[in-house]
């Protein structure tokens, strides 16, 4: 007996009671589940590990299944998907930005409801032009038509001077072919706004024809006339119309009369984005005086 318990035999019996007793103490105090969820847990890793494994076999082994024909078109598909996203995400910024600029315009649509007015975002500059024309994204699919007034929320920036099916040629008030009729805000003093390279050069036009009694003063706000113009000018555009500040008034030098110099409210190398008024009150008038006009220079000449 004393040999047996100096045995290994011995040792490893002690210590399989003691195993036994210390999983029964376990299941008295923890209850009777309490082995399975030992089992358990010591077994889940490996469940989990077999799980991934299993999945990704399965998934490795339908691609495999698939042909090269199969997974082209699967890119394609992808690939399609992908456009269809980058377009509405394309046409969603540009509503936006339409949005934001009607917006700007609610006032000026609100004091003319006969305006019809369309947004347009400028898509080329003509760097050797002084007066800083441009072209838009709006031509006559739209609605735009030659002479259209060309405006910004802060003013009068040109006309439309070409027209094409998806764009169309602006030229500013700048250019030395401006000329349409215009009054003085606080007097009602009309004149013809106009200007030549030097003071194009300068960011200003002239408002000329004033008489030598005129009320016209520096810091006065001109706008456009209309198409009642006594000199049968300018009927390109509606009516109160912003245009610029007086900055100077003074002699001219061809005749007895006086001009003041304009500074405009808005500088066409800072426009990215522009209202086009498609249609108001008097543009077919507008139009016919002007033509009128051009026949009658036509026929003094």
């Amino acid at each position: 007996m004393h040999k047996f318990v100096q045995t290994s035999q011995f040792r490893i019996l002690v210590v399989v009671l003691f195993l036994l007793a210390s999983l029964s103490l376990y299941t008295g105090v923890a209850g009777p589940g309490a082995v399975g969820d030992l089992l358990s847990t010591a077994v889940m890793p490996m469940q989990r590990v077999l799980a991934i494994a299993t999945g990704h076999t399965q998934e490795e082994i339908g691609n495999v299944g698939k042909t090269k024909e199969d997974l082209e078109n699967e890119v394609a598909d992808l690939k399609k998907q992908i456009n269809e996203l980058n377009q509405r995400q394309t046409d969603y910024y540009a509503a936006l930005q339409q949005n934001e600029q009607y917006k700007k315009y609610l006032g000026l649509k609100s004091d003319h409801p006969d305006y019809q007015l369309l947004s347009a975002t400028i898509i080329e500059r003509d760097a050797g032009n002084i007066s800083n024309s441009f072209t838009i994204d709006q031509g006559s699919v739209a609605g735009v038509t030659k002479d259209s007034p060309v405006i910004t929320e802060a003013g009068l920036v040109g006309w439309v001077s070409q027209v094409y099916a998806t764009k169309s040629t602006v030229t500013t008030i700048l250019d030395t072919k401006t000329q349409f009729g215009a009054r003085d805000a606080s007097n009602r003093e009309t004149g013809v706004v106009s200007t030549d390279l030097k003071l194009s050069d300068q960011g200003l036009v002239r408002m000329s024809l004033l008489q030598s009694g005129t009320k016209v003063k520096a810091g006065d706000q001109i706008t456009t006339s209309g198409v009642a113009v006594d000199s049968g000018l300018g009927g390109l555009f509606p009516g109160g119309l912003l245009v610029g500040t007086v900055t100077e008034v003074k002699n001219s030098t061809e005749d007895v009369s006086l001009y003041a110099e304009v500074k405009p409210y808005v500088d066409p190398a800072d426009v990215r984005d522009v209202m086009v008024i498609t249609d108001f009150t008097g543009k077919q008038a507008a139009q016919q005086d002007a033509a009128s006009s051009a026949a009658e220079s036509g026929a003094a000449s």
